[in-house]
């Protein structure tokens, strides 16, 4: 039986516990190494992070409390499974699709220097930025010439963002990818050359 979230009665904590998941990137690798294992236990976990099983214990209690992990078992070892979340946020014009993606994304830019240097660049906002362009990059209606001109960065870094981010998407969401309509890819840049 599961644990229900203590805190999810309205939108807002949900809002302030995916914030939690994002700021800090123990957290974000425990999201993204439960939702890799399915239902592990914490030690399972620890095994796999770089951290004590005291310490991956605690943030995984912080977790469940703040209803990013719910526990799937009643007894000992507890299993633990990562909640889905998919929160929009929107910043003037733009809206931004918050969902485990992000969390493993920034949980791979632990070891993956192209994510990190992306990051650093542009922030935690410029990835979930890119992960807007990844999504429709892998569903074949965007390109690197594209999201380089829109977000005034050069095509060789769009084109490597884009390739590890559709990595994170397809992992995290398998049935996203489709075959690109490469006439209508095409015929979209030169739309937007245009513009």
């Amino acid at each position: 039986m599961s644990e229900s979230p203590t805190r999810h009665s309205h939108p807002l904590d949900l809002m302030l516990a995916v914030s939690d998941v994002v700021v800090n990137k123990r957290y974000a690798q425990i999201y993204a190494q439960v939702l890799t294992l399915d239902t592990p236990t914490v030690e399972e976990l620890s095994e796999d992070l770089d951290s004590s099983t005291t310490t991956v214990y605690e943030d995984v209690k912080h977790l469940v409390e703040s209803g990013i992990l719910e526990r799937v078992t009643e007894t000992q070892p507890h299993r633990y499974q990562a909640r889905d979340i998919d929160l929009n946020v929107q910043a003037g014009d733009e809206t931004y699709e918050i969902t485990p993606a992000l969390f493993v994304a920034l949980a791979r830019s632990g070891t993956n220097e192209n994510l990190r240097l992306f990051i650093d660049r542009h922030g935690t906002g410029g990835l979930a930025g890119a992960l807007e362009y990844a999504r429709n990059y892998v569903q074949g209606q965007m390109n690197a010439r594209i999201m380089a001109r829109e977000q005034d960065i050069p095509v060789l870094e769009a084109e490597t963002i884009l390739q590890e981010l559709r990595d994170v998407l397809l992992d995290v969401e398998p049935d996203r990818e489709q075959s690109p309509d490469i006439e209508e890819v095409e015929a979209e840049v030169d739309d937007r050359n245009y513009e």
